[in-house]
């Protein structure tokens, strides 16, 4: 196995010296020229280098803390997922600590949060995120264990715990379809936004395919549009419900109608997924309840 790049190697590699990057890495940035820090990062990236806090004195190793990483604690599946961790690890006599990469920064945020968590020396990371692909976590996360929590992953260096997002597809399908059903939009991401949020919908267009419903796929991003167009497509297609992918699309889709003057569900109805928001119902929302306690 290739030994990991050091703190000298950055310092070749970005053209500086080794004390320049030791200030970089210890937040004395201030003291670094704004090229120099360009460089040293840049460098660190390209080489995978992950600064080791505990080298630096400014953070212990303790074999028994452990990291989360989670895209988006705005978001209730993530906040209740960051809750429910926490409780287990510390009942387990753990500590963990958390770092966050929000829903729009895509994949580069949570490599970051991955290194940060690294580098406190943890002796173990838990990635509740839905972006980057195992093959990149693999690269990043070459010496220190690693877990990936709510989504599949078939890659076999990497343990993993997911739902079963096709069967959620499906319920979410059938129900729409027992409920009277027979022309739905469906929102769509790609499959860089969300592994969760494709895997959901194709599967969900894949039942309602063979129960005989038409989609109509609606583009979700920018979510503020997408909602939009959604509302749009229903009306000028005559199409009696709107799938979201998750339920914070699904209230902001709920904004959007109110907006507009249509009435949920009166006008049309939605679906989303999750399920961890207090009276979702009161809002005229359905959505599908994940069981991230288990």
């Amino acid at each position: 196995m290739p030994r990991p790049p050091t703190m000298e190697d950055v310092a070749r590699a970005a053209g500086v010296s080794r004390s320049t990057v030791s200030r970089v890495f210890q937040n004395a940035g201030e003291r670094v020229s704004p090229d120099a820090l360009i460089k040293v990062h840049e460098a660190a990236r390209r080489l995978g280098y992950v600064h080791n806090l505990v080298a630096s004195g400014l953070a212990m190793r303790h074999g028994r803390q452990l990291g989360l990483l989670i895209r988006d604690a705005t978001n209730p599946a993530y906040g209740h997922l960051h809750a429910e961790m926490h409780r287990a690890v510390e009942a387990a006599g753990r500590t963990l600590i958390s770092a966050t990469a929000f829903r729009h920064d895509y994949g580069s945020a949570e490599i970051d949060g991955l290194n940060r968590l690294i580098g406190q020396r943890v002796a173990g990371v838990f990635v509740g995120t839905g972006v980057t692909a195992a093959e990149d976590l693999v690269e990043t996360v070459t010496a220190t264990p690693m877990m990936i929590l709510g989504r599949p992953n078939d890659h076999p260096r990497i343990e993993s715990v997911s739902y079963d997002e096709r069967t959620h597809g499906r319920v979410m399908a059938e129900q729409i379809a027992a409920r009277g059903h027979r022309r739905i939009a469906v929102l769509t991401a790609p499959l860089l936004y969300s592994r969760v949020f494709d895997l959901r919908i194709r599967s969900l267009v894949e039942r309602c395919q063979e129960l005989g419903l038409i989609t109509v796929p609606v583009e979700l991003l920018p979510v503020e549009q997408g909602v939009a167009r959604a509302l749009e497509v229903a009306r000028d297609e005559s199409l009696s419900c709107i799938v979201c992918p998750v339920d914070y699309v699904a209230l902001d889709l709920l904004r959007a109608a109110a907006a507009r003057g249509v009435r949920i569900p009166e006008d049309v109805s939605t679906v989303g997924f999750d399920g961890l928001g207090d009276g979702l119902d009161l809002l005229g929302l359905a959505t599908l309840q994940l069981p991230v306690e288990e």
